[in-house]
């Protein structure tokens, strides 16, 4: 079975997520259980993973990926800003390991978010930043819940825009086995590594720095922007630099296909758009 599926909101209920996922015949959701733009510090409630796990169970969806706020920025100096990242994630990791222990069906891949960015440091101070705040997160929630550092379009001084540099913030965490890596194929493109013309060595560098079998999810997305432009423009699938070719070529490839794809394009975002974008993900990948 392929594993693939879309960004998903869970406005107005957990549950909610499911049964959009349902409406597109999808079995791999990413969603966010809070607001995006708001500190996550309060432990989500019974009730609500009850709900989402009761809805779950009468789904096809078998893979969960939960993305963090957009606040969060590991790279901080700043103190106080530096704790509600952490404690954002904190919460996240919890209701992913409560998601995981009772919804026996359900993979939860674990909780993305993007490292953040060194302003304030310098690129080595802030890797060692990310490392101490991994560390620290882990600690607080004992257990099997897995925190996956997303890549980056490396604008200004955002990190995570290399292999080398995302394989160096997992270097310095003690728990290795409960962090792996999201890779978003649109902040690959744009940070240099081209899909087009260099598929094989990408997906070599990929094994070499981060280990595939770190990889738990691909965000699909084309370009709107050149290769190497450091700008985060997701476009919809084929539509983009990369094109459809090249995405169906990384789609299907033979060391890639048992990692789940899962959508963010534009398209996404209306009800008109979202099912043309789903099915064009479902034809590339031959379903």
């Amino acid at each position: 079975m392929r594993y693939f599926g879309a960004h998903v909101t869970s406005a107005g209920g957990h549950e909610n997520a499911i049964k959009e996922a349902e409406k597109y015949g999808i079995n791999s959701i990413q969603t966010m259980p809070t607001p995006p733009m708001r500190w996550a510090l309060k432990d989500i409630s019974e009730e609500q993973i009850e709900a989402f796990v009761t809805e779950q169970k009468k789904s096809g969806v078998k893979k969960l990926l939960l993305h963090g706020i957009y606040l969060i920025n590991l790279a901080r100096a700043d103190k106080q800003m530096f704790h509600l990242g952490k404690m954002s994630i904190v919460t996240y990791l919890k209701y992913a390991q409560e998601v995981a222990k009772r919804a026996e069906t359900l993979e939860v891949l674990g909780v993305t978010f993007h490292p953040g960015s060194a302003k304030d440091l310098t690129p080595e101070d802030g890797i060692k930043r990310i490392q101490y705040g991994l560390n620290w997160i882990l600690e607080q929630v004992p257990g099997k819940g897995m925190l996956l550092l997303e890549s980056s379009a490396g604008s200004g001084n955002i990190m995570g825009d290399t292999l080398e540099e995302l394989a160096s913030m997992r270097d310095g965490v003690e728990d290795k086995k409960r962090v792996g890596y999201v890779l978003d194929t649109q902040h690959m493109f744009a940070s240099g590594y081209d899909w087009v013309k260099d598929l094989e060595n990408i997906v070599k560098r990929i094994d070499e720095y981060l280990g595939l079998e770190n990889v738990k999810c691909f965000h699909l997305n084309d370009s709107m922007v050149e290769l190497n432009s450091h700008k985060d423009r997701h476009d919809n699938l084929g539509k983009g630099k990369i094109g459809k070719e090249a995405i169906k070529a990384i789609v299907n490839h033979p060391k890639l296909n048992d990692i789940p794809f899962i959508l963010e394009t534009p398209g996404l975002k209306a009800d008109s758009t979202r099912g043309v974008e789903i099915e064009n993900l479902r034809a590339i990948i031959g379903e």
